[in-house]
């Protein structure tokens, strides 16, 4: 019976070490800076129609991916973490393009057209995309 409680602490061990060395892989791992990527350069519209017309296709070319968005600011407002986010026009009155700010862009309003440089994180049907890690580019009008 020795031999199989060895065995089982011998298990457990290993299980432990191995566990507490994925979860330092995981907890150490570098952020991306998004800032320094070069971004696929897309309108909001052009995001948009990729992921209401095919959404897979879409998923395949910009999920993860850094994208430099560019389009007219329908919203401004603060998420629970107090990041700024910003919701992007499209022809569709009920369908946004939701991008958060990793730092605060400073003052941004409706109506004005910005270019916005985050990570595709996804999609959700009917409603909107996702972007996150976001930095602000440039601000037009």
């Amino acid at each position: 019976m020795q031999k199989w409680i060895r065995i089982v602490l011998l298990i457990v061990g290993i299980a432990i070490i191995t566990g507490g060395i994925i979860a330092y892989r995981i907890f150490t791992k570098p952020h991306r800076d998004v800032s320094a990527e070069k971004g696929l350069e897309l309108s909001a519209q052009s995001l948009y129609n990729a992921f209401r017309t095919d959404e897979a296709a879409a998923n395949a070319k910009y999920l993860d991916k850094a994208i430099a968005l560019t389009g007219e600011v329908a919203e401004v407002t603060t998420n629970q973490e107090g990041n700024t986010v910003v919701n992007f026009k499209t022809n569709d009155p009920l369908f946004m393009i939701n991008c958060t700010f990793k730092i605060k862009p400073g003052e941004l309003a409706p109506g004005q057209t910005i270019t916005f440089k985050g990570i595709c994180t996804g999609y959700i049907p009917g409603f909107n995309v996702v972007i996150n890690e976001g930095v602000l580019v440039g601000v037009g009008r």
